[in-house]
């Protein structure tokens, strides 16, 4: 069996909040990058538009 070694990897957690319904996240949304800078510019497409009621954030976490 092959292993896979994780370091440096970016993992972007997306969550999604909408009013009267809460918040979820949506592991489909969750993606895996390999430098800072893609994990950023994929969590700013999240973060950009929505409105008071209904928005999206996302985590960058490295994953070690």
């Amino acid at each position: 069996m092959a292993e896979v070694k994780l370091n440096g990897v970016y993992k972007v957690t997306v969550t999604e909040y909408e009013r009267g319904w809460g918040q979820r996240v949506d592991d489909n949304d969750t993606k895996y990058f390999t430098t800072r800078e893609e994990a950023e510019k994929y969590a700013a497409h999240w973060e950009e538009g929505g409105t008071p009621d209904y928005y999206w954030r996302a985590r960058i976490e490295r994953v070690n």
